[in-house]
């Protein structure tokens, strides 16, 4: 009997897996079928069950290793929703009645800047090795990790930038750029850093791949010039920071909420609220 014969006469397994309160279901990559003409049956068959279950939305994972299955789930009205190292994203969404309601992937960049004080009431500012913007003077930062706080963000990044141990206080300023790279947005949160007493003597030893210039500056004097501040990102976050040293403003502090779900079965999961908690001490 030829390969042929052999996949036609397979038993066809149904795609299951987690479903979710929208009436989707995330598929199992486990019980994919392993060549496209085997998947083409399964999925066709499976694809005929969600309907009858009236099924809304598919998510479709496939792994990297068996991408030839690509071309078969798009033949069947699945469409590309994002990739990663590991997995293409598929999604199809059954529901005729309704518009696709299904959500995009993320369209953020997350970045973070420190501004740190220390006792002399300086200011660690840096000039990146490629910049945009000619002799200008910035606070350390880059980009979250995927699954990374903001507060564990702008410390390792202040730290990997200038080797300075650095600890959030709270977020200052925030700003958004739309249509940033690949048309995604970009949010950058502006953040007071402090040090503690035993870490006020630390060395700079800033990355030269990244930063040509490394230093402390007065803060008072880098807030009073528009020159130096060639982007006024920059004038407006030490303006602040002044502003809450000297308590005529207060920063968005962290707060850990706990989010209790309403199905007893699922456990509760927590969110970072950040807050003015100047009201909490009245």
């Amino acid at each position: 009997m030829s390969n042929v014969q052999n996949e036609n006469s397979a038993e066809v397994v149904l795609l299951t897996g987690t479903g979710d309160i929208y009436s989707g279901v995330t598929v199992d990559r486990k019980l994919l079928a392993k060549t496209p003409a085997l998947f083409e049956r399964q999925l066709e068959k499976s694809i005929e069950a969600w309907r009858q279950q009236k099924r809304r939305g598919i998510w479709l994972s496939i792994p990297h290793d068996q991408t030839e299955l690509i071309p078969t789930a798009q033949k069947l009205g699945f469409v590309l929703h994002h990739a990663k190292a590991d997995y293409v994203m598929l999604t199809h969404w059954l529901d005729e009645s309704d518009p696709n309601q299904l959500p995009s992937y993320a369209m953020s960049t997350i970045g973070v800047g420190g501004l740190i004080v220390n006792k002399k009431r300086e200011v660690l500012l840096i000039q990146e090795r490629f910049a945009y913007v000619k002799d200008y003077f910035k606070l350390p930062g880059g980009c979250l990790n995927m699954g990374e706080a903001i507060e564990d963000g702008v410390e390792r990044e202040v730290f990997e930038e200038t080797g300075i141990r650095a600890h959030f206080r709270g977020i200052l300023s925030f700003t958004y750029k739309t249509e940033f790279r690949f048309g995604h947005g970009d949010a950058y949160f502006i953040c007071l850093m402090y040090l503690n007493e035993d870490e006020e003597e630390q060395k700079i030893n800033f990355d030269p791949l990244e930063i040509a210039v490394c230093q402390w500056t007065p803060l008072d004097e880098w807030a009073k010039s528009l020159e130096n501040h060639p982007v006024p990102i920059t004038l407006h976050a030490a303006r602040t920071a002044i502003n809450v040293l000297e308590g005529r403003e207060t920063l968005l502090e962290s707060d850990l909420i706990e989010v209790k779900s309403r199905d007893k079965n699922k456990p509760s999961w927590f969110t970072t609220m950040y807050r003015n908690k100047s009201n909490d001490k009245k």
